[in-house]
Parts: structure tokens; C-alpha cells; sequence
């Protein structure tokens, strides 16, 4: 794993800045706030497609990839990625994403966010709290 550089860090900017809009600002403030679900069944009664709960989910989820497929491709620092946020929502997101895979036939829908969950731990356990 190499030392985040500072083009990682410039990275990072670019990315919080252009994620930064009034629609991902309310799909998380509606992830942390309101979805509770814990399997996709109750996700498609409660969040059928078209509905603002999906497109909210699908909003952070997609950022969540993008963000991760940029670590996966060695094009931003994994450690840096890791110490600012870990694999963040991941085990909310697990059983949905593994349900739209399944329905929708797309067995790589958000690879990358998973990859990096699952790398994770490894990385904590090499990296503990710094406080």
C-alpha cells in the first residue's frame, strides 16, 4: 500500500467538492436519518423504484462506487480513503445491493464499494485508532 500523496489529497477535494450538491447533501442527511431497512423486500416495499428513498440510495450507493472504483484502479490512495471513512455505510447498503444484483441481473452493481468493505478490516487491524 503506498503513502497517500498529495495528489491523492487534491483528489479527495475535487471529489467532496463536485459531490457536493444540494441533492447528495439530502440523500445522506435521509440515510442517516431515515433508512432503516435491513433486507431488500422491505426495501422494494418501501422504496419502489421512481420513489425518493431509491433515487436517495442510488445517489450515495453511486458515489460510494465511484469513490471506491478510484481506490480499486490505484488511482487514489486506499489508506487515505480508509482513514477518512472506512468502508462507510457498507453493511446498510449489503443486503439491498445483494438483492438489486440478484433481481436485476447485474452481478457487478457496486463491486468496488464492497471490495473495499471487505479489504477493511485487514487495514484496521493494521492501522488501529489513533486516539
Amino acid at each position: 500500500m503506498s503513502k497517500p500523496t498529495k495528489e491523492d489529497a487534491a483528489l479527495i477535494i475535487q471529489l467532496m467538492t463536485a459531490l457536493n450538491t444540494p441533492a447528495n447533501n439530502k440523500a445522506g442527511k435521509w440515510l442517516n436519518t431515515e433508512f432503516d431497512v435491513k433486507n431488500y423486500d422491505t426495501f422494494k416495499a418501501k422504496y419502489p423504484k421512481g420513489s425518493e428513498g431509491y433515487s436517495n440510495f442510488m445517489k450515495v450507493a453511486s458515489n460510494w462506487e465511484l469513490l471506491t472504483t478510484f481506490v480499486n484502479r490505484d488511482l487514489l490512495s486506499e489508506d487515505l480513503v480508509f482513514d477518512l471513512w472506512g468502508p462507510l455505510f457498507w453493511k446498510k447498503f449489503e443486503p439491498i445491493v445483494l438483492g438489486m444484483r440478484k433481481e436485476m441481473e447485474m452481478p457487478r452493481l457496486f463491486e468496488n464499494y464492497e471490495v473495499c468493505a471487505k479489504r477493511y478490516p485487514q487495514w484496521a487491524e493494521q492501522n488501529p485508532p489513533k486516539v
